[in-house]
């Protein structure tokens, strides 16, 4: 099944498939969606485990449509944080980003170019939830540059080699957070349509930190600096 995957009445879920429930929240999830028309079908509890790719499944699956907003629909206020990811290999740390956009308050999360699949199933359970409260648009990285120029937004690259300290960054807002691939970091491209590039300083012998661990270091510094009265 690799329809995308979802949860939730804003999502247009499609079909669910009930084998078996071991937990009572399984059983009145499935009910409450039953009653409301979304159809559903059993399967044997082999045969479940053998579509799941969790080790441990919890009963219950669903087959839904992905949600993507054009680029042309987005707006931005002064106060808003947005993310731009190009080429997450990891959906491990895919997931764990989009976790942290949300606790951050990003307005929404740019996948730049065809590489990064939020609706990997690892990517969806790493990311807790929060992917289905997202804003998601996917788009070329000339796109988002234009996107970024006529909507006023400041755009920070985040590199080892970045020739500011990400403590002392003082920018513009509304502002976007750029964040490149675990192997190659940010393209030169998209180096080129970056206002600021800033660095994460490393104190011990490790020249770098783990994509979604520095995303994280990254997106709170800048939430910590929203305009006062947005906060």
């Amino acid at each position: 099944m690799r329809e995308p995957w979802n949860i939730g009445h804003q999502l247009n879920l499609s079909s669910l498939i009930r084998p078996f429930y071991p937990i009572a929240f399984g059983r009145r999830l499935a009910d409450q969606l039953r009653k409301s028309g979304v159809p559903g079908i059993r399967l044997a509890p082999q045969l479940y485990r053998d579509l799941t790719l969790a080790s441990e499944p919890q009963g219950i699956g669903a087959v839904v449509r992905e949600q993507w907003s054009p680029i042309a629909d987005i707006r931005t206020r002064k106060d808003c944080l947005w993310l731009a990811l190009e080429s997450i290999e990891s959906p491990g740390n895919l997931g764990n980003i989009i976790r942290t956009a949300e606790a951050a308050g990003v307005a929404g999360i740019f996948f730049l170019g065809p590489d990064s699949d939020p609706y990997d199933p690892a990517a969806v359970r790493a990311s807790m939830g929060s992917l289905f409260s997202q804003k998601l648009i996917r788009c070329a990285v000339a796109e988002f540059g234009e996107w970024a120029r006529q909507a006023n937004v400041t755009v920070v690259g985040s590199s080892p080699r970045g020739l500011l300290d990400y403590k002392a960054l003082r920018c513009p807002w509304p502002v976007a957070l750029v964040i490149g691939s675990e192997k190659r970091g940010v393209s030169e491209h998209l180096s080129e349509v970056s206002h600021f590039t800033v660095r994460i300083p490393m104190r011990g012998r490790c020249d770098s930190l783990n994509v979604a661990v520095a995303t994280g270091v990254l997106l709170f510094e800048m939430s910590h600096q929203r305009p006062a009265r947005d906060r």
